[in-house]
């Protein structure tokens, strides 16, 4: 056990005197590194890299406001009859997105007309009646031989009322049947995009009160915020916005200086095809002139000393962090380039 204690005492006076010895704005003062003899937890490491770099500049696009519009089943008795549309379809404002059938509603609606025909006929039949036997001349009450005819005409007039109010009714009827008839063909409200097809009504099942499709219309374009760069943005610029599962050409059409010094930039898709987009996050990336052989490392693993010099935490082969200044030239896309204090090929460390 002396020889261990031995050599745990050294390590421990070495350190110590390394610690007196710097300067008050040193590394080691600012972020001692302590050497584990037994035992050591291996940090996770970041390479240093050297060769060319095409810096990029990255424009997150918002949407412009759309509008969005749920389809749903609101009534009872629906059977599933045709899906006409996909998700992501254009579609014109009235064009039929799909089709329901029900045959309580159909029959409804049919009952409703034949009832409404019948009595219409009939209160033609009656009205001609009245015609034919009420005498409109024999209709003074004082007059006996007037009684019998005003008698008729009341009753004919009963009729006639009563024939109407029917009608009315029928009518009412009829024009709810019909209505949810009409609901039963679902259209489009605007001209729009297909945003959302349902899975359910996708393999031809009805729910009630679920979202069966979604269609977004409005504003089509874009817009995001620049800082001042040395990039010169102008308007008819095209640049390529990007998602994840889509890539469409858009211009710039106008650029607004913000009192904050900032530029906003409005952008819209070239093609006429590409009237509506999806929900997705798009984005503009412009590369910049390639930069030859430099050596460069991720910005976050590089930190400030209390004397405002820069340091990386270089993992040497046994695993331990020993801090190192280096000189930064620049800070390109998320990248320190460093001037000085790396080669490339290390690998560095976070705190």
């Amino acid at each position: 056990m002396k020889p261990i204690k031995g050599i745990i005492s050294c390590a421990v006076l070495s350190f110590a005197v390394l610690l007196t010895g710097c300067e008050k704005t040193d590394i080691h003062k600012i972020e001692p590194v302590s050497k584990e003899l037994y035992q050591k937890t291996i940090p996770e490491t970041y390479e240093v890299y050297r060769g060319d770099m095409t810096p990029t500049i990255r424009l997150k696009l918002t949407q412009n406001s759309l509008r969005y519009y749920n389809y749903q089943v609101d009534l009872d008795d629906l059977e599933f009859d045709e899906l006409k549309v996909a998700n992501g379809d254009f579609v014109k404002a009235g064009q039929v997105l799909c089709v329901f059938k029900s045959e309580k509603i159909e029959k409804k609606v049919v009952d409703a007309r034949e009832t409404l025909e019948t009595d219409k006929m009939l209160l033609e039949h009656v009205q001609k009646l009245k015609a034919i036997y009420f005498d409109p001349e024999k209709t003074d009450p004082d007059i006996k031989e007037h009684a019998s005819n005003i008698a008729l005409g009341k009753t004919y007039d009963d009729q006639i009322a009563s024939i109407e109010d029917d009608i009315k009714l029928k009518e009412i009827e009829l024009m709810e049947s019909q209505r949810d008839l009409d609901k039963c063909i679902v259209k489009a409200r605007e001209d729009g995009v297909i945003t959302y097809v349902s899975d359910t009504i996708a393999n031809g099942v009805v729910i009630k009160g679920k979202d069966i499709l979604t269609e977004a219309s409005g504003d089509v374009g874009f817009y995001t915020e620049v800082k001042n760069t040395d990039y010169v943005f102008e308007e008819g610029a095209v640049y390529k916005a990007q998602s994840p599962t889509m890539e469409f050409d858009v211009e710039i059409t106008r650029i607004e200086e913000n009192n904050t010094g900032t530029h906003t930039l409005y952008l819209k898709p070239v093609s006429d095809d590409v009237g509506y987009v999806s929900t997705e996050k798009f984005e503009v990336v412009i590369p910049l002139e390639t930069i030859k052989d430099v050596v460069y490392v991720e910005e976050r693993y590089v930190y400030t000393a209390v004397n405002e010099k820069r340091f990386v935490y270089v993992v040497d082969e046994n695993g331990f962090k020993n801090p190192v200044y280096v000189e930064v030239d620049s800070v390109v896309d998320g990248m320190a380039i460093i001037k000085s204090g790396l080669n490339g090929g290390e690998e560095v460390a976070a705190k």
